[in-house]
């Protein structure tokens, strides 16, 4: 099934996933190249959930850009299959090297907006994240280790730490609390 049946198929958790579910249908169906980052405006990523095996806690990334504990993801770069995306930017940005999917099944839609900043020593202008989340479970036990250029941080977090690490308020609000309600039913 391509991604456009995957998020027709998929059922809103709240109003924030409605909405934006409607405006990333309307980008895939738009004709513009949306799973490449050469599209300036918007275009898809796909973010990864890590759980332990008793989701009690997820593994987070101290996130250069946003300043903030985030979950793990990055670009599609060209990638339709935005698990394998997910899977590959958690062990990119981790270092975890056992991690396997709780459910092939979208966990959460959600359009991030990102502000204009520096990478590798380039000036990107703010754009959208078409985004896409799934749930990973890996054992916290694994050696972890950061990826100097994204992150300056990995550690499991409880679920009920998360909102005392992370500094984004519309992250901890819109996204982190419902894939806490979302891993405790997997």
């Amino acid at each position: 099934m391509d991604l456009k049946e995957q998020i027709i198929k998929y059922t809103p958790y709240n109003e924030q996933e409605e909405k934006d579910r409607e405006i990333l249908l309307e980008w895939l169906s738009s004709g513009a190249e949306v799973f490449k980052r050469e599209n300036k405006t918007a275009h898809f990523t796909a973010s990864a959930w890590v759980v332990n095996k008793e989701r009690t806690k997820v593994l987070m990334i101290y996130h250069n850009i946003y300043d903030s504990w985030a979950w793990m993801g990055g670009h599609a770069d060209g990638e339709k299959d935005l698990l394998a995306v997910a899977e590959r930017e958690a062990r990119e940005e981790s270092g975890i090297t056992d991690i396997r999917p709780v459910s092939e099944d979208i966990a959460s839609l959600e359009i991030v907006t990102v502000s204009g900043h520096e990478k590798r020593g380039e000036y990107v202008s703010a754009h959208l994240h078409l985004n896409v989340t799934y749930i990973f479970e890996a054992d916290e036990k694994q050696d972890i280790s950061i990826k100097p250029d994204e992150n300056s941080g990995v550690m499991w977090i409880e679920t009920d730490d998360i909102k005392n690490k992370s500094t984004e308020k519309w992250f901890v609000e819109r996204i982190c609390s419902k894939l806490i309600d979302k891993m405790k039913t997997m």
